[in-house]
């Protein structure tokens, strides 16, 4: 699989959470590749950046491991902080992924 399409993949699923939750973004991209402290970010313009690489070796992420970050950004879109709300949210979101398929987290 290429780059361009795992992030067409997590894009088609940022739309169905988005619109599950009624979640506005600006767009999903992957992170810049100096960034090797976190897995996404979500900034205040509502631009997502989600890693789609492991630091060590350069492969790809699960495609679990990327959800559950989408998800964790998603989540920031309406709440940025880690607070209660935030993670309330992060699970609701997690647990309708998980619902729909779209998060498959024994498929790692």
């Amino acid at each position: 699989m290429s780059e361009n399409q795992l992030l067409a993949m997590i894009r088609r699923d940022a739309k169905r959470i988005s619109k599950s939750f009624r979640l506005k973004y600006l767009a999903v991209e992957k992170e810049l590749p100096q960034v090797r402290r976190r897995f996404g970010s979500c900034d205040e313009s509502k631009l997502i950046r989600i890693r789609l690489h492991k630091l060590r070796d350069g492969r790809f992420l699960t495609y679990p491991h990327l959800i559950h970050t989408l998800c964790h950004e998603m989540a920031h879109l309406k709440f940025m902080d880690h607070g209660k709300e935030f993670k309330n949210l992060n699970s609701e979101i997690l647990d309708w992924a998980k619902q729909t398929g779209i998060y498959r987290p024994w498929q790692g």
